[in-house]
């Protein structure tokens, strides 16, 4: 299972053309309109299946999924907490 970090930045410059002088891990990929309310669901849902974990709907609706960095660190999060 490849890391966290990886496969997200991985997934996003995939699906999506991020210019190399943006800061990703700060960006708000959503806002900024690389990836529209669809494309978030089916994101999440690739990232649950990927990493055995399950988003809440108070997650979904947090501002932070929205940004790469702080999405990592959620995602890292409930890894943790499912392994106690």
């Amino acid at each position: 299972m490849e890391n966290v970090k990886d496969f997200i930045i991985d997934y996003i410059q995939k699906e999506y053309t991020i210019p190399d002088d943006i800061d990703i891990i700060n960006l708000n990929f959503v806002e900024e309109g690389y990836v529209d309310s669809l494309g978030l669901v089916q994101f999440i849902y690739t990232i649950e299946d990927e990493f055995g974990i399950s988003f809440s709907d108070d997650d979904l609706q947090n501002p932070d999924i929205k940004v790469v960095g702080k999405l990592i660190a959620i995602v890292e999060s409930k890894m943790e907490a499912g392994k106690q």
